[in-house]
């Protein structure tokens, strides 16, 4: 297929050793029809089967990019620098799309050139069985599940696993690169929200979030977010930022307080109350808690 004016959306897809994932989710968008789109999918430094499982997937429209493993940053902005397409959708490598995904999003962005398309995900009750990954599963469609379709979701919108927006309104490079997981996301969707570009709700963009959450792995990556909130507030520093990620010395000083690792490590060594109906008041403290200890790590840093 012809690229450049031919091409009216560029997929970008990082992926990290997450062979079977990655290749489930291409091959899902490969199926798609009525849409002239490109998939570029950038292979930041795998060390699995994923080179091989990508290459026995012959279409013209796939593109794979390797490099050594170098963040998601990174890899996301790989994908952009070989973009033809009038817009561009970062799509994670657990976001399956359904059937007329790419038709929502094109006709979104038509509709409404100046914003940023959000796509509406849930987590399929086939990886959200047991207690935290339902709590999970609550929480994060928590946010859409009673918005209108185009709805503005405001500048936190802008933490997306799946989001499309012209090529012209994103910076070059789009995103700033941070040493560990968290608020990268959100700092160039504060970039963009500050230029009047506005998250909005992409109802007809449905997708499955297939990643298999468990309490330890989200307690790392809030601890992370906490760190790296340091980064973002560097990087934007002004009082509505501070108190968004909360390194402003009072949301700090009261984070301390009300979250303190003590109980956090008290719970995680015995959780019996996983089964009582007070489990989710317990995942919401351990999320907080993490977080304002990779608060209180970046502050010592």
């Amino acid at each position: 297929m012809a690229r450049g004016a031919m091409v009216e959306i560029s997929v970008v897809i990082p992926t990290h050793n997450r062979a079977a994932l990655v290749c489930q989710v291409v091959r899902a968008f490969l199926v798609e029809e009525g849409v002239r789109f490109e998939l570029i999918v950038v292979d930041d430094g795998s060390t699995d089967d994923t080179p091989d499982r990508l290459a026995r997937i012959a279409d013209a429209r796939l593109r794979v990019l390797r490099q050594p493993n170098r963040g998601l940053a990174a890899a996301r902005n790989a994908g952009f620098a070989q973009a033809q397409g009038r817009y561009v959708l970062f799509n994670d490598d657990d976001i399956l799309p359904l059937p007329g995904f790419l038709a929502a999003h094109l006709g979104f962005l038509q509709r409404y050139p100046q914003s940023a398309g959000v796509s509406c995900t849930h987590i399929p009750s086939m990886v959200a069985q047991e207690g935290f990954a339902r709590f999970w599963q609550a929480r994060a469609e928590g946010g859409v599940r009673r918005r209108k379709d185009a709805a503005v979701l405001g500048p936190g919108g802008f933490w997306f696993a799946s989001l499309s927006v012209a090529r012209t309104l994103l910076p070059n490079p789009p995103f700033a690169e941070f040493s560990g997981y968290g608020w990268e996301e959100h700092e160039l969707g504060w970039r963009l929200w500050r230029q009047g570009v506005r998250p909005r709700l992409v109802r007809g963009a449905q997708a499955a979030h297939l990643d298999r959450v468990n309490l330890e792995a989200t307690l790392a990556k809030y601890r992370s977010m906490g760190r790296m909130a340091w980064r973002f507030y560097r990087l934007h520093p002004s009082l509505p930022v501070a108190l968004w990620t909360g390194v402003h010395p009072l949301a700090l000083a009261y984070k301390r307080w009300a979250y303190p690792w003590s109980k956090a490590e008290r719970l995680l060594a015995e959780r019996s109350w996983e089964r009582s109906r007070r489990a989710n008041l317990h995942y919401r403290f351990l999320l907080e808690a993490a977080y304002t200890r990779g608060l209180l790590e970046g502050l010592d840093g």
